[in-house]
């Protein structure tokens, strides 16, 4: 190993026998129904079964408790340091809280953080706002400069008033910056528009609720208006308003750029410098039917001039003459955005025919390519902006052959950064890349130094925003719906990032500057602009030295170079609003009501695991076409009145009524006995005795109907149930008569019929192989009305083929649905 990167190992963290446990937590907010995962960080392992608490941060009490997972390392970034994952998503209290752990008899605490109903979206997306209405070029010395500004190489001035500064350190205004490079251009002032557009189209309620929508559509508007002044009499954009980091205003020019900030007169913006994104967002606020200092009217008018000329023109404008995929994904977008607004046939095909492009772009792997040979496609800030604009172009297209063929490349696309995620050791779970260095394509965290511009890699967070971005709706595109996303990989994946950027990453640095407990240093700027809250800087990288960007590193001093890890940068605030947008987006259903809750005991083993295992695919399929979401826990020493308060549902998956500590017996009781919720058993729910030490629990048993059990059918039988009440919803299309087999019929010492209503009963006089074991009067299904709760228990849950029953499947979903009090799908 060469000795920089030995040094480096040794410097990154604090590594020493002293070092102190560290909590990383994202440091704004969780949403309550979404996942909420933080890390530890030590130096030696911790106990088998360590455990993490939840804390009100105001009076410390313990709220939560759960085990912690782990360990993990990452090895490329510290050979020693050992994360420990403390997942606290079964938690949904709104309130102020801290992780804490205690570790050698010493408490330690994280920072504070909110969690609630939409928690992030309510925190962060005013700070944004703030941010970009700071960031405005609208200060007198700027407004008089811009009105006349001159064209690099010529005399001609021209009008761009408005927009925004680029960085904190930056008060130039691009359309993109990178052009020269052709791979790397990012999106800048149009992606910027384009979002708060889609912000306020895709949230309305929400926005309202905050008092936002003023706010909302004024800055949309600024950006839409600045977009229209850059549009040339010829039609195409301008692409720079240049300072030359000159505090001189009338030093400014309209200029293209090459490496190292030479200005040339190639200002012209193909469809990857900003274009695309210029054309989509003037298409898609001529639906608003509102008006900044142009009309409606006239921003589609500028769409259209625009993209019949860049679409004749976007060759000679590159700067290697050819279209990549930046110019795919941009003009997919502009296409789109235009076929939705004019609902024209042109329109329609030209966005099929970049569709179609960037499909093919897609390697048999699941990575995109950049060009027409081998280039992966990796970006440092818009590589989630190829599924975003696949997934915009899916609201429009209705050919279900095309639909379906474009959802695979985005089901395919999603796999891929998954598995690249999951390859490595990854606590944090950062989003890695597939890259290319020194000839070779490999999978990395962070981009390679060494690249095609020649100077430029800073932090990544626009990047892990877009991604974010990009899985949430491309989630939305494959079907998905939030009641079920929020429990699979593609949900943690997305929040995995936005916590990186607010807190959980290696350095405790919250990049969204005054938000959070850690900040960057301010950074300042000419015209009295600088750091602004709201704002994110760059963040973390690969370390500084190591051309393929390996290692990690973050500085906040660096000799005039530490604007690579602390300015503010547009793109970063702008993709992390699209993913806020997207985690906060209501589904049709979600519309109506919240997602429902469900809590779901199981044993940890034993010989019924196979039977919870079959009943846990079939939930989670059954969750994933409905608006419920399913935690399941295996003790029950996590159940509290809070606890419990946060489900709609507790469903008892042969889990037996002993070995309950107090506290969880009396959360349990108050739950059915007003109410709080209801519940579903099965089977083991009324092995009620003397079992393992544990006396009988007289509370449950009086909820069972007074039964003691007394005996099973050990060789298992097969049995005919009869339907005794057609008329209770739980029996609902359940016939008279219908067979489960191999089943171990239990009997108790008398038959709970006179203390609740009996729903169906076994025929014994069916078993097959026959059995002496019987009870008479033998009920199977039963309910008792004398309980708040809604309530059902159901005997048969002791074999997976149960799930291969229709009937009984039937059953089991009649009783979700009746308990829930709604209606399946």
């Amino acid at each position: 190993m060469p000795l920089k990167r030995i040094l480096f190992l040794l410097c990154i963290f604090p590594l020493c026998g002293f070092c102190l446990p560290v909590i990383y937590t994202n440091q704004v907010a969780y949403d309550a129904a979404g996942p909420k995962l933080a890390l530890i960080g030590v130096e030696k392992k911790l106990n088998a079964g360590a455990v993490f608490k939840i804390t009100d941060a105001g009076n410390l009490k313990t709220v939560y408790v759960n085990k912690l997972k782990g360990p993990l390392k990452v090895e490329e970034w510290d050979k020693n340091r050992m994360f420990y994952q403390a997942d606290f998503s079964a938690f949904f209290k709104s309130g102020s809280y801290k992780v804490s752990i205690q570790i050698d008899g010493k408490d330690y605490f994280s920072y504070d953080f909110k969690i609630g109903d939409q928690e992030l979206a309510r925190q962060t997306i005013p700070a944004l706002l703030h941010y970009f209405r700071k960031q405005r070029a609208n200060t007198a010395a700027e407004w008089a400069a811009d009105q006349q500004v001159q064209l690099f190489g010529s005399d001609q001035k021209v009008d761009l008033r408005g927009g925004w500064c680029d960085a904190s350190g930056d008060v130039s205004k691009y359309f993109s910056h990178l052009a020269y490079a052709n791979f790397m251009s990012p999106q800048q002032i149009p992606l910027v528009t384009w979002s708060l557009i889609n912000t306020a189209e895709t949230i309305p309620k929400l926005i309202r609720s905050m008092n936002l929508q003023d706010s909302i559509d004024s800055e949309a508007l600024w950006g839409a208006d600045y977009l229209m002044r850059s549009l040339s009499d010829q039609g195409y954009f301008y692409m720079t308003v240049f300072s030359y980091f000159n505090k001189d205003p009338n030093a400014r020019r309209v200029v293209g750029l090459h490496a190292n900030s030479v200005t040339t007169d190639e200002y012209q913006c193909a469809f990857r410098e900003g274009a695309g994104m210029a054309i989509a967002a003037l298409a898609r606020v001529s639906g608003w039917k509102k008006q900044g200092t142009f009309r409606s009217s006239e921003y589609l008018q500028a769409a259209e001039k625009a993209f019949a000329h860049v679409l004749v023109n976007n060759k000679k404008y590159t700067d290697d003459g050819k279209d990549n995929i930046i110019d795919d994904y941009c003009a997919l977008l502009a296409a789109t955005e235009l076929w939705i607004a004019t609902d024209s046939l042109f329109y329609k095909n030209e966005a099929r025919k970049r569709a179609k492009k960037l499909q093919h772009r897609l390697s048999p792997e699941g990575y995109f390519i950049a060009d027409d040979g081998k280039r992966p496609f990796w970006h440092a800030s818009d590589a989630g902006l190829p599924l975003v604009a696949l997934s915009r172009y899916l609201k429009k297209e209705n050919d279900p052959t095309l639909r379906a063929s474009i959802q695979m490349t985005i089901k395919k696309s999603i796999r891929h950064q998954l598995k690249i995620n999951a390859e490595v050791e990854n606590p944090f779970g950062y989003a890695r890349q597939i890259i290319n260095t020194d000839g070779k394509i490999k999978s990395s965290f962070f981009i390679p130094h060494k690249n095609e511009t020649g100077w430029w890699w800073q932090g990544e967070n626009a990047r892990l925003a877009s991604l974010a971005a990009a899985v949430l709706e491309g989630n939305r595109a494959l079907g998905g719906k939030n009641g079920a996303w929020f429990k699979s990989p593609y949900s943690g994946f997305a929040w995995n990032q936005l916590d990186w950027i607010l807190g959980k990453n290696p350095y405790s640095v919250c990049f969204m500057y005054q938000m959070g407990k850690k900040n960057v240093p301010y950074m300042q700027s000419s015209f009295g602009h600088g750091s602004e809250k709201g704002g994110i800087s760059n963040g973390i990288t690969g370390k500084d030295g190591f051309d393929d960007g390996g290692g990690i590193d973050f500085k906040e001093h660096a000799a005039g170079n530490e604007w690579r890890w602390t300015e503010q940068w547009l793109p970063h605030a702008a993709w992390f609003l699209n993913a806020v947008t997207s985690l906060s987006a209501e589904d049709p259903v979600q519309a109506k009501q919240k997602p429902f809750r469900i809590i779901a005991i199981a044993e940890k083993g034993g010989h019924h695991l196979e039977y919870s295992m079959a009943a846990k695919k079939w939930l989670n399929e059954l969750a994933a076409e409905n608006n419920f979401t399913i935690d399941y826990v295996q003790d029950t020493r996590l159940f509290t009145d809070q606890f419990l308060q946060q489900y709609q549902l507790f469903i008892q998956l042969d889990y037996p009524p002993y070995a309950w500590k107090p506290d969880a017996m009396e959360a349990f009781k108050k739950y059915i006995i007003e109410g709080r919720g209801s519940w579903i058993g099965f089977h083991h729910a009324t092995l009620l005795g003397d079992f393992d030490g544990y006396g009988l629990w007289p509370w449950f048993s009086d909820f069972m109907g007074g039964i003691r059990f007394k005996n099973y059918i050990p060789a298992f039988a097969d049995g005919l149930v009869k339907t005794e009440q057609f008329s209770h919803p739980v029996m609902k299309n359940i016939p008279a008569k219908f067979q489960i087999e191999k089943e171990e019929w239990y009997t108790y010492d008398r038959s709970p019929r006179s203390n609740v209503e009996v729903l169906a009963s076994v025929d014994e006089g069916s078993y097959r192989p026959a059995s002496a074991i019987r009870m008479g009067d033998h009920p199977v299904i039963w309910s008792n009305p004398s309980m708040r709760a809604k309530n059902v228990y159901i005997f048969m849950g002791h074999s997976p083929d149960l799930f291969k029953n229709q009937i009984y499947t039937q059953i089991f979903r009649n009783a979700i649905f009746w308990a829930l009090g709604t209606e399946a799908k």
